[in-house]
């Protein structure tokens, strides 16, 4: 690989630079130039220092964050691939665990995987880079354009409602008529994958409020309105919800809100959880609450990553979605950066729901 400008950090210690660097021995048969990366709080985390599992790979003092992108097929000597079409690179690699060689390393038994930009493996944030077509997923429908770009954290939705389907079937989870209808889900947060996960709650049939302790943007309240979800800001309606919920999915990591809503949950109820926030402050599980999970039956469930089945379907929910709200959709993204800003990963942009870096 020849020299190119990427956005380096040193992990785990944190920081970020936007600087020349030579990749030696970087192997594949498709080259790519990347046309989108998003920021998320993963790489903001690892340049502020705050996760402690980030390091650097083996032979390199620095590490090319990026875990999502959206990339351009410059060269390819792959029957998969031609140059000019637009590919989402996976991000998670497998180890040798038995989850790993069947294809599914997001549920990894051992640890010993690496992931793009954040553990032991350089990311996408950088001008150019080569892959395996095997690690490549093809953009069918073009028409999403910089919808493409939500690939990867719409497939941790998808792979988190993988799990739901899982362990709700432990009991008859719908209703009469076997449906979702009148279940209730809430979604805490209102970031990117938030969205994400309160729009698939809703496509799911639930009747779906997502929900944070300040106001959100007027581009957020009409992107509820159109997918037919409802917002609350618990600061100003601090007794939310006036009834028990079924499913709560959490994308803040704090304990305390946690907790809150684990004891909101019904009978049978499934709280998954995706946010992490280490350095939130501890909140203490009490006997009262050890028995509301058992005697209503309550599953608690972790979800994180997602294999390449997720990301294809990933994509068929963003085309399917920009077809039926295509204008709505478009306000997901609401900065766009320079290669070379550096701003951005040490300070959200006010009313940031998704930030990226525009290469092309």
């Amino acid at each position: 690989m020849s020299e190119c400008k990427a956005y380096v950090t040193k992990a785990p210690e944190g920081g970020i630079e936007y600087r020349s660097v030579n990749i030696t021995g970087e192997e594949g048969n498709v080259s790519l130039k990347p046309v989108l990366t998003g920021i998320c709080g993963t790489d903001r985390g690892i340049v502020r220092g705050a996760l402690p599992f980030s390091y650097d790979p083996s032979n390199y003092d620095y590490l090319v964050i990026g875990h999502e992108s959206m990339c351009e097929v410059v060269e390819s000597s792959s029957s998969e691939f031609s140059p000019g079409d637009l590919v989402i690179p996976i991000v998670r690699r497998p180890g040798h665990c038995p989850n790993c060689l069947i294809g599914r390393p997001d549920n990894c038994s051992d640890g010993d995987k690496h992931e793009a930009g954040i553990t032991g493996l350089h990311g996408f944030m950088r001008e150019q880079f080569q892959e395996f077509d095997f690690n490549l997923v093809k953009i069918q429908d073009k028409s999403i354009g910089d919808l493409g770009v939500l690939t990867e954290p719409m497939k941790n939705v998808v792979k988190a409602f993988e799990v739901f389907e899982r362990v709700s079937s432990r009991s008859i989870f719908g209703n009469g008529i076997s449906t979702l209808e009148g279940k209730t889900a809430l979604v805490v947060g209102t970031g990117c994958e938030a969205f994400l996960y309160s729009f698939l709650a809703k496509d799911y049939g639930f009747d779906t409020t997502i929900s944070n302790r300040h106001p959100i943007e007027k581009n957020s309240l009409e992107m509820c309105s159109e997918f037919g979800i409802k917002f609350v800001d618990t600061s100003k309606d601090p007794d939310f919800p006036a009834k028990p919920l079924d499913l709560v999915i959490d994308t803040s990591g704090d304990p305390g809100t946690i907790l809150k809503y684990l004891r909101k949950l019904n009978y049978n109820g499934i709280l998954i959880l995706f946010g992490t926030n280490g350095r939130a402050p501890d909140v203490e599980l009490t006997g009262n609450d050890i028995d509301h999970i058992v005697e209503k039956n309550i599953t608690i469930a972790g979800s994180v990553d997602a294999a390449r089945i997720h990301y294809i379907k990933a994509l068929d929910y963003l085309s399917k979605w920009n077809r039926m709200h295509g204008d709505t959709m478009k306000n997901i993204i609401t900065s766009y950066f320079k290669p070379g800003e550096t701003s951005v990963f040490t300070q959200k942009p006010a009313g940031e729901i998704k930030s990226v870096i525009k290469w092309q």
